[in-house]
């Protein structure tokens, strides 16, 4: 098992990052096997597979083998590169941006890609009612401007555009199909990107085949994928998709519990893949619920987490303790200080309070252990800083209903960033005057928002630095959230399966992945 401590994570993940491309890169032609079927368990269930109305990974990380956006990630989920659009370009006053679509895109159920379709989709994404709004909020207007081009006016300048623009939910969907029934389309979405939708199950699996249409081609010349299915199985139990990856029933599994990762690694013919992240795992906290509406009680939560105990107990090692509401993406600070273990200082905020014995009910996900392990420690902790602390449990689905309804107090979970700018996040966690209510956190802080638009209107990148630096101290000295842990993406897979790579945004580029027979 691979022990990665707190500074030395990212050059570590970085190095494995970079041999897994270069790997996979080298594959030849000759090398390359088409057909079989790929099966993935993965612990979240996929609530929608619409891209204009999910926040949840589990929809998210589906929906990105089924639709494209016109700027893609590119392998690493680090950088950009052009995805349905083949190239843009930037006004010199960062105004107006000009893409250009690929010439003879296909939906996948063999339909033409216009303009047109490109300019609806944009334009629901950025509607300041819908759930990604926040991150077009200046733009002005997005028109066609032939029948190969679109144009994008911008009231402002905003750095974080073209990221945003890689967003799942900018995907260019079929205008035709889903206005004809978008709850239809949310079920099997008519999209452009390399597969498409053969069954979905509720509560179990959703089964992919090849998008005959798909506009990439493969090491062979022939277009991607070079799956002939994909099962993603929703196995909430850790230890059932271990169990399962050993018995052979599964070719890959997610979010390998870091306490079976060691004897993980020791099975014969198993991968253990440990990558990069922009992920957090954290404990949310709802402002609008008492006790928790009161600052002193917020950070009184974070002196009293064991968070160095969280981190031998629960993670192995694996990670870093967060000194932030957010995951590690372009502009974290390392100079934010991090908000100490320290009982005595808990106990005198609860004091100060007047704490009147509300309970606290500490949330966490049916079936996973190390969630409930953190929810224990949390627990302990709190209960001497002298709150009342109960864990309930619910399924993930429930669980995350709960919290977007605002219907919970904390809950133990995690959130990931979709691109690689800060903005998404930052705005989309500290905003509270956007649609989901600072993440479903009720957080409101107006001298932040001032500071994130500020952030998103300035081309100037140390400018940006020092302003994100700035949201990252105010937020999380806040009690936004008790941040716990920088925590990679820790998966296993059978070595059959080759050009495995789960990406830093979190998701896994399936149209590159091949079996060996």
């Amino acid at each position: 098992m691979l022990k990665l401590g707190k500074r030395s994570t990212g050059v570590a993940l970085a190095t494995l990052a970079l041999a897994a491309l270069i790997g996979a890169a080298s594959a030849s032609a000759d090398d390359v096997k088409r057909g079989g079927t790929l099966t993935v368990a993965r612990p979240d269930e996929p609530l929608t597979l619409d891209p204009f109305i999910p926040s949840d990974n589990g929809s998210i990380y589906a929906i990105a083998q089924i639709c494209e956006p016109l700027v893609a990630a590119d392998k690493t989920g680090q950088g950009l590169e052009p995805g349905l659009a083949e190239s843009w370009t930037v006004s010199a006053d960062g105004l107006s941006y000009v893409f250009k679509l690929r010439p003879g895109l296909k939906f996948n159920d063999g339909t033409l890609v216009t303009v047109e379709d490109a300019v609806f989709s944009l334009k629901r994404v950025a509607d300041p009612a819908a759930a990604y709004g926040f991150a077009f909020e200046t733009v002005s207007s997005i028109e066609k401007t032939d029948d190969s081009h679109l144009t994008v006016t911008l009231k402002s300048p905003n750095a974080a555009l073209l990221s945003a623009m890689s967003l799942f939910s900018a995907s260019v969907v079929s205008k035709a199909a889903y206005e004809k029934d978008a709850t239809a389309f949310g079920l099997a979405p008519v999209c452009a990107g390399p597969f498409k939708v053969k069954s979905y199950e509720r509560g179990s699996q959703i089964v992919l085949v090849p998008n005959e249409y798909y506009w990439r081609q493969g090491t062979d010349g022939k277009p991607m994928p070079y799956l002939d299915q994909v099962v993603l199985k929703y196995v909430p139990e850790s230890n059932s998709r271990v169990l399962g990856l050993r018995n052979g029933d599964f070719d890959a599994i997610l979010a390998v519990p870091l306490n079976q990762a060691a004897s993980v690694k020791a099975v014969d013919g198993v991968t253990l893949e440990v990558a990069p992240s922009y992920r957090l795992d954290y404990v949310y906290l709802n402002h609008a619920q008492k006790p928790i509406d009161d600052k002193r009680i917020r950070l009184a939560l974070n002196y009293a987490a064991n968070r160095d105990a969280i981190m031998k107990a629960v993670y192995f090692g694996y990670g870093e303790i967060a000194n932030s509401f957010m995951p590690k993406v372009n502009y974290w600070s390392d100079k934010v200080q991090l908000i100490p273990y320290d009982l005595e200082k808990a106990k005198a905020l609860v004091k100060e309070a007047g704490y009147d014995g509300t309970p606290i009910h500490l949330m966490v996900d049916t079936g996973n252990a190390p969630s409930r392990q953190i929810a224990t420690i949390l627990q302990q902790g709190w209960t001497q800083a002298g709150l009342k602390v109960d864990i309930v449990e619910y399924d993930v689905g429930t669980a995350f209903s709960m919290t977007q309804k605002g219907d919970y107090q904390a809950y133990v979970s995690y959130i990931t960033s979709d691109i690689n700018d800060s903005d998404e996040l930052a705005t989309l966690e500290a905003d509270g005057t956007g649609s989901t209510e600072a993440f479903f956190s009720r957080y409101k802080n107006d001298e932040v928002v001032k500071l994130l638009s500020d952030a998103r209107h300035t081309n100037d990148s140390a400018k940006r630095a020092e302003l994100y630096a700035k949201i990252q101290d105010i937020v999380y000295h806040d009690g936004y959230s008790v941040p716990l842990n920088f925590l990679p993406y820790v998966n296993a897979y059978q070595n059959k399966v080759q050009n495995w790579a789960n990406i830093a945004v979190g998701w896994w580029w399936l149209r590159e992945v091949w079996l060996k027979s």
